[in-house]
């Protein structure tokens, strides 16, 4: 009968544990500590790079960048053209980061979102929401105890007849317990016990009993209900709540926040695109303002040659040279300066308007994920839109207010509030508790076959029924009126935030609104402004090669204004192209614009 019985627990155990969980008792509680002792070697050692991590560094090392000082650097470069849709494909292939602008990979590596972001909300085995569901899952219990009493009585009474008792005892208790949705818990219970004793009163030397258990326990007022289990769970208290619904709604808030990250990266992978297209273009309008100021140099400096000429003249030529191959060599390289950024200025990133193939075009490959430096320079080729863009504000407004990932989330958390004070209220009620329980006895010599414990039980001879009511109550609910007070005060917050954010919203929208007129009405005027200087500068170089005397102040002022008047337009038509971006990002829907679609969102 032992055998039986410790065969069977053995079997009952293996099955429940699973291949998964034997596998893992040696790692855990055995005495093998190969695998903790590796990694705490390594922790010791300051946890230096693996193997692995050093050849995968070795296999991915850039090239030398390329800088100012390689000779005609854009000249014979390599160039990889690149449309806006392909970036952002790119960015998307390689994200499993979402970067930023910022090092934030560096100084707050926590606060990075990454593909396993949602995947981690949803396991957390506290706040998940397999974590809530786990509260209504079926547990089992099993107790095997085993007893040897051999001692002495002065009283026959307590010895059971007799001044010398000896005893052998055997307990086994297997149970099974579920929760339920509306609070109550239910147990299955079987209890089987030996007895083998010198008692003289016995009818026989040892018997056994066995028990069959059903057992209810439900709450009426405090823990009850489908309500109240589904927000709390079973395990709640005041202001701690963690049910299926409350799991449910913190998921879909950390699905509103991943979609503002992915929002706010691919606004990011946009901003660097036009960065880089400007850059392009300035570079262009540099390079025609130093060749223009190069011919002008050299045709003064033949004059000063040849004694037509006074040195100053050459000297103001050359100094015009030389600061526009100075704003050209600038216009190559860049600066290690802020860019065009989310939250710069503006929530989408106000266009910096600072130039710099080189700077750019690594700061673009950082953010899609494209190796930093390969000797092959990214080149976009979208053209920025010049034809004018109305705008319905009306509709834009009422779909920023829907779409928005800050305003989703923000409502969501009201919800969750709510929820939580229909939770709190539960509290303001005493525990009223119904206990039920239905037993079926059995005794006999043996546990089972004739005269048996077993046989006994199937007869169902011997049954019991017992019921009872618990109430219990805290004088005053001094913990419960302070927990639905709060959560009235945190819905009232919450809901303040929520028309604050609007109030943001609307504002920040409008101003984008007014932010692309006022682009695309400087791109038109600085076009105006362009041909203008360039008829002028035509008007004097076709003077001078006429022969007629012409101001070389006047000549070397119109190639100034001829630059400046250039990049003013690219500058113009790029911050149009951002200010369009803008109020997609405003209105919640610049991942629809791309074509992203956040899966659970």
């Amino acid at each position: 009968m032992w055998s039986l019985i410790t065969g069977g627990i053995l079997s009952l155990f293996s099955g429940v544990l699973g291949c998964r969980a034997s596998r893992a008792i040696p790692e855990t509680i055995g005495n093998d500590t190969t695998c903790i002792d590796a990694i705490m070697a390594n922790v010791d050692a300051g946890a230096p790079p693996s193997e692995m991590d050093r050849s995968a560094a070795i296999a991915t090392a850039p090239l030398p960048p390329i800088t100012i000082r390689d000779a005609d650097s854009l000249e014979n470069a390599e160039y990889h053209d690149l449309t806006l849709n392909d970036a952002i494909r790119i960015a998307l292939s390689n994200s499993e980061v979402l970067r930023d602008l910022g090092a934030t990979v560096l100084r707050a590596p926590d606060q990075l979102a990454t593909e396993q972001t949602l995947p981690l909300v949803q396991t957390d085995p506290q706040a998940g929401i397999e974590s809530a569901l786990s509260a209504f899952d079926a547990q089992l219990y099993a107790l095997g105890k085993f007893q040897n009493n051999d001692r002495q009585f002065n009283n026959r009474f307590f010895g059971g007849g007799a001044n010398s008792f000896k005893q052998d005892t055997h307990d086994y208790v297997f149970q099974t317990t579920k929760r339920t949705a509306t609070g109550a818990e239910l147990a299955l219970r079987s209890i089987t016990d030996y007895d083998a004793n010198n008692a003289t009163g016995n009818e026989t030397p040892s018997a056994w009993q066995t028990q069959w258990h059903a057992e209810l326990r439900q709450p009426l007022l405090r823990g009850g209900g489908l309500t109240f289990n589904r927000i709390g769970g079973p395990a709640a208290l005041p202001g701690v709540y963690n049910g299926v619904l409350i799991a449910k709604t913190n998921n879909d808030i950390s699905v509103a926040e991943f979609r503002r990250d992915a929002r706010n990266y691919v606004s990011n992978v946009i901003n660097a695109y036009w960065d880089l297209a400007y850059a392009y273009r300035d570079v262009d309008a540099r390079a025609d303002a130093l060749e223009r100021s190069r011919l002008t140099w050299r045709s003064y400096d033949a004059q000063k040659t040849s004694n037509r000429r006074g040195g100053s003249a050459e000297a103001l030529a050359r100094e015009q040279y030389y600061r526009f191959k100075s704003e050209y060599q600038d216009a190559v390289a860049g600066k290690l300066v802020g860019r065009t950024q989310v939250n710069n200025a503006s929530s989408g990133g106000t266009f910096a308007g600072i130039g710099g193939v080189l700077a750019t075009e690594r700061r673009l490959r950082l953010l899609i994920g494209m190796p930093v430096s390969e000797g092959i320079l990214l080149r976009p080729i979208d053209e920025p839109i010049t034809a004018p863009i109305i705008f319905d504000t009306d509709s834009l407004t009422a779909e920023a207010v829907r779409m928005r990932a800050e305003l989703q989330q923000q409502r969501l958390l009201i919800k969750r509030r709510e929820m939580e004070l229909l939770a709190a209220k539960n509290f303001l009620l005493p525990t009223l508790d119904l206990v039920s329980t239905y037993r079926v006895r059995g005794l006999g010599k043996h546990l089972t076959g004739s005269d048996s414990a077993f046989q006994e039980l199937g007869d169902m001879d011997f049954q019991e029924y017992e019921a009872a009511l618990e109430f219990r109550m805290p004088v005053g609910f001094r913990q419960a009126h302070a927990a639905v007070q709060n959560a009235k005060l945190q819905i009232a917050r919450d809901r303040a935030v929520l028309n604050e954010q609007q109030r943001q919203i609307i504002h920040d929208l409008l101003s984008v609104i007014a932010e692309t007129d006022r682009a695309f009405a400087l791109a038109e005027t600085s076009l105006n402004r362009y041909l203008a200087a360039k008829d002028a500068l035509d008007a004097l170089e076709a003077n001078r090669e006429a022969g007629l005397p012409i101001s070389l102040e006047q000549l070397l002022d119109s190639q100034r204004r001829l630059s400046e008047s250039q990049t003013r337009y690219y500058l113009a038509v790029t911050e149009y192209m951002v200010a369009i971006k803008n109020v997609q990002f405003e209105t919640g829907t610049l991942l629809e614009h791309t074509q992203i679609m956040i899966a659970g969102g």
